[in-house]
């Protein structure tokens, strides 16, 4: 959920809100509110704050992923591990972005097999299995070609849960069709595909950010 989104949804509790105070900010691909309570000891604050907590809670529901400092591919990371589950990753425009944000996770050695980074057509087809009437009828930034993306990365590690993203992250390279920003997310869980067609606004390394967040935030509600 953007800024501006979850803004709108706490209207009215942000301009109550007195003590404790709410602050929105936003990073790539998430927002972030700061409950900031003053109170005569820490217990006091901090029971203030959980009250508030849970309001919002309530408020954003799926939306909230975790409290403090937790970041989302940690929570997705965790999950994976606690249900025991394996997963791997086919990516094109992120170029490596989302295996790095796992493997950066303590203890992803348990639960990450590894991840291909097909920029090209041709590595689509010899390491993805993807087919060449796929590619040259949908072409590779397609809703298609994600899926089966999604069946040769299955295919090749027998993970889990796989993970397929390809794009348009720009500058250059956009049409009135595919314009920069169409970025096809897929998750593969439980021997279902599933795939996103996405338009993300920003520049080449914002578009791949809000790439990584936006498919491991659909495979954290996928896992809940």
């Amino acid at each position: 959920m953007g800024e501006s989104a979850m803004e709108a949804k706490l209207h009215d509790l942000m301009v109550e809100a007195k003590n404790p105070s709410l602050a929105p900010y936003a990073k790539d691909g998430e927002a972030i509110l700061r409950i900031t309570a003053k109170a005569k000891n820490e217990a006091e604050a901090n029971a203030m704050n959980d009250t508030v907590a849970a309001r919002l809670k309530e408020r954003l529901g799926d939306a909230v992923y975790a409290e403090g400092e937790t970041d989302m591919q940690t929570v997705v990371a965790e999950m994976l591990i606690e249900k025991n589950l394996k997963i791997a990753v086919a990516e094109s425009c992120t170029g490596g972005l989302i295996a790095e944000r796992i493997t950066d996770v303590p203890g992803s050695s348990n639960i990450f097999l590894g991840s291909v980074v097909s920029y090209s057509n041709e590595l689509k087809e010899r390491l993805l299995n993807v087919s060449s009437e796929t590619l040259e009828r949908y072409g590779a930034v397609s809703a298609e070609t994600c899926n089966e993306m999604l069946n040769g990365i299955s295919a090749a590690t027998g993970a889990d849960v796989v993970l397929a993203v390809t794009g348009i992250a720009g500058p250059g390279g956009g049409t009135v069709e595919k314009p920069v920003g169409l970025v096809y997310t897929g998750i593969r869980i439980n021997g279902e595909n599933f795939v996103t067609e996405n338009h993300f606004s920003g520049n080449r390394q914002q578009v791949r950010e809000r790439t990584c967040a936006a498919v491991l935030n659909e495979l954290r509600i996928r896992l809940g």
